[in-house]
């Protein structure tokens, strides 16, 4: 793994504002609207600093590659998903009315077994 010396400095100063970030909201007594602006603050700064790294380079990379790859899905179209939906809905009912029977079935027989039904 070979990180450059600018990855280093980028990597040092996202920990750096990170650290500055929870050392001004928790030591220094800010109303919630300005702690809510610092935090926005430091994910903006956070993101652009990582963008520029080369880990952040790949992810868009990986983005722009996962947004090929969506736009080659096939989606279905309403009619097989409503058909799809049904079909799976029916199946569950069916199970579940099968195995009601069998426990049924099974809590009877042991009942009979027993003695106590």
């Amino acid at each position: 793994m070979n990180i450059s010396l600018k990855d280093i400095a980028l990597y040092t100063g996202m920990v750096i504002i990170t650290c500055l970030a929870f050392y001004i909201n928790y030591s220094i007594q800010f109303s919630s609207p300005v702690k809510v602006m610092i935090w926005i603050g430091w994910v903006l700064i956070f993101a652009m600093l990582g963008f520029f790294t080369t880990s952040g380079k790949k992810f868009i990379i990986f983005l722009a590659e996962s947004k090929l790859e969506l736009q080659k899905v096939v989606w279905p179209t309403r009619q097989e998903t409503i058909q799809t939906t049904s079909i799976v809905m029916i199946m569950v009912t069916v199970t579940g009315f099968i195995l009601w029977g069998v426990d049924s079935g099974m809590m009877w027989s042991i009942a009979k077994i027993t003695h106590l039904g």
